[in-house]
């Protein structure tokens, strides 16, 4: 923004800021910004006032463009959140002065509204344990009654199809370039890149028969737990789209994919689970179901995009700044996950051969996809008491590394694995599962847990696997008590995963650079996801 807009901008904010700029004089007025708006808490009202950007996708850079779309945020919004929008405020400027209202040169708009609760806000019921199942249901029922209400119109309905469905993602993704290396990594990057082209190069049909099945509505558009509040009057669901009818007219299931996102993200998978099943089974759409994985991802990018955007303007202050960078980061990494394992819990197993980089591999996914690893050197040497630096190898099946005690390790990291999976959705487990009986009974317990495991398989020559083992006992600085010796008696032992090969079972050649191996890896969970019968 230019210096003198810079001014003139400081100048209405200022004023904004000012308890006796409003004809009702509140106490004290709170300033609040997204990468969209400015917000003035003045209190019992809030002011909304859009900044002069134009963002490609959205475009508020002129005077007549944001009067437009502050009174198209009053009628869309009076749709979910009736008696709320008060309406649309003139901000005028006379002798160097702004006033609201008068005969004066208006300079800009304010959306009015009442101010809601804060302790109404769903986030901040869930936090308190004030709000469950029976307020999702209730949330469900008037999203389902609103989405039946809208009449489907060719208009809307064509914004269904791949290719306009694509505009979106494409959006994103180019947007969000920018970004790699700072909130999100090239990986992740260019994992979701591939994510999208294979999906929907694999599923046309699939998006026809959601317009086909009148799915394609005049929907919210940013349904996340920020902008719902139930309050004395009912539920309010506030602040829907109103600068872009694309990101508006969409499939309902993009639009309950927003709110299911945002709960997984807080931590509340049960609830997300039962918010789709509800509305599912409200509509009649079994189908829900094919895309809403595909539309989670796409909503967490989308959230990892606005904060990223936030976090490199440069009127925001540093906290705000430091805490979207952060947030921006959580998001990528959550629609990452999306496009790898869905929705449901999951554990990678990175298992072989010992000195084959499992380990290391297993480091990587955990800081990439900001898990836990539960490793089994350490895990063993926990449960027996002894130092983890120091070296416990008496002999082969001798000390702590006699039968009954691998045994019980075995089982302990994977009742770790599947107890950090169940509360985090993702965890990775580091051990070498050489024997068949180990590899079946994680398979048993993923199973009664709904985890899914995706086992991944290290590989190195041997030249190479001994020099990392003459390594390791020269460095001494590994957890792991294998060395060079045990080589030979471990592959001799060593039983084929014959059991599991295929499905998800993958190999990667440590021997690769670590980016390129990631990078091949995550394609790979990706198309077998793409082509198992349920999709992921």
């Amino acid at each position: 923004m230019p210096g003198s807009e810079n001014t003139s901008r400081q100048r209405l904010i200022d004023f904004l800021l000012d308890p006796s700029s409003y004809p009702h004089r509140p106490p004290a007025v709170k300033h609040l910004q997204t990468h969209i708006s400015d917000i003035f808490i003045a209190p019992p009202y809030v002011y909304k006032v859009k900044k002069p950007v134009d963002l490609g996708f959205l475009d508020f850079s002129t005077l007549e463009k944001r009067k437009h779309f502050c009174s198209a945020e009053v009628e869309l919004n009076r749709r979910l959140c009736p008696g709320v929008y008060l309406g649309v405020e003139e901000i005028t400027l006379s002798d160097g002065k702004h006033s609201f209202g008068g005969q004066s040169a208006i300079v800009e708009y304010a959306v009015r509204m009442r101010q809601l609760p804060e302790s109404g806000f769903l986030l901040n019921m869930l936090g308190e344990g004030t709000a469950g199942e029976d307020d999702l249901r209730r949330i469900a029922r008037k999203l389902v009654d609103f989405y039946m209400s809208q009449p489907r119109r060719a208009e809307v309905e064509e914004y269904g199809l791949p290719e306009k469905i694509r505009v979106n993602i494409d959006e994103n993704l180019s947007i969000s370039r920018k970004f790699t290396g700072k909130t999100i990594t090239r990986t992740a990057y260019d994992s979701l890149l591939y994510y999208n082209e294979r999906f929907f190069s694999d599923n046309r049909g699939l998006f026809l028969k959601r317009m086909e099945g009148g799915f394609i509505r005049d929907c919210h558009g940013d349904l996340h737990l920020g902008n719902i509040c139930i309050n004395r009057d009912g539920i309010c669901i506030y602040d829907c789209i109103e600068f872009n009818e694309r990101f508006r007219y969409i499939d309902t299931a993009s639009d309950i994919a927003f709110l299911a996102m945002d709960l997984d993200y807080n931590g509340y998978h049960g609830l997300s689970r039962f918010i789709v099943a509800e509305v599912s089974r409200a509509m009649d759409d079994p189908g829900m179901y094919g895309v809403i994985d595909f539309y989670k991802c796409y909503r967490a990018f989308v959230r990892g995009k606005v904060e990223s955007i936030k976090a490199f303007e440069p009127e925001v202050p540093g906290d705000e700044k430091e805490l979207s960078l952060k947030t921006a980061a959580r998001y990528f990494r959550l629609a990452l996950r999306y496009a790898l394992f869905g929705s449901n819990p999951a554990v990678i197993v990175t298992f072989g051969i010992i000195g084959t980089g499992k380990s290391t591999l297993a480091g990587m996914l955990a800081e990439e996809l900001s898990c836990a690893a539960i490793a089994s050197d350490a895990v063993r040497k926990e449960i027996t008491g002894t130092r983890a630096g120091k070296k416990g190898y008496e002999g082969w099946e001798e000390g702590i590394y006699a039968s009954g005690i691998t045994d019980r390790t075995y089982r302990e990291i994977i009742s770790r694995a599947l107890a950090e999976a169940g509360t985090n959705r993702l965890s990775v487990l580091d051990a070498s599962f050489s024997k068949r009986v180990w590899r079946e009974y994680l398979l048993r317990e993923a199973g009664l847990n709904g985890a899914g495991v995706y086992f991944v398989r290290t590989t190195a020559t041997l030249d190479e696997v001994e020099l990392r083992l003459l390594r390791r006992e020269k460095e001494g600085l590994s957890i792991s008590d294998a060395g060079a010796a045990l080589l030979p008696r471990f592959l001799a032992e060593w039983e084929e995963p014959a059991e599991i090969k295929g499905g998800r079972y993958f190999e990667a050649d440590t021997e690769r650079p670590g980016r390129e191996l990631l990078d091949s890896l995550f394609r790979n969970i990706i198309d077998a996801g793409a082509s198992s019968p349920s999709g992921q």
